[in-house]
């Protein structure tokens, strides 16, 4: 790994991993793997749950092109 490293623990699961000092300064490296920052971005957001719901039919969704149309 190029550049200075130093180590650091992860938002979501708490474990420690190695990151690289330059890229905690640009707001990267705060979680240690690509899952444990879908999982709390999930938590934040919600979004995944969103489209499962939507997907079961519990949300409603537009399908008639009439709300989507130019015409009066």
């Amino acid at each position: 790994m190029r550049g200075t490293t130093k180590t650091y623990t992860c938002l979501h699961c708490g474990d420690p991993f190695t990151a690289r000092v330059a890229d905690r300064k640009r707001g990267w490296a705060r979680y240690c793997s690509k899952s444990c920052k879908a999982k709390r971005q999930e938590l934040r957001t919600g979004q995944y749950a969103a489209r499962l719901r939507r997907e079961d039919g519990e949300e409603p969704t537009f399908t008639n092109a009439y709300f989507f149309s130019n015409e009066n």
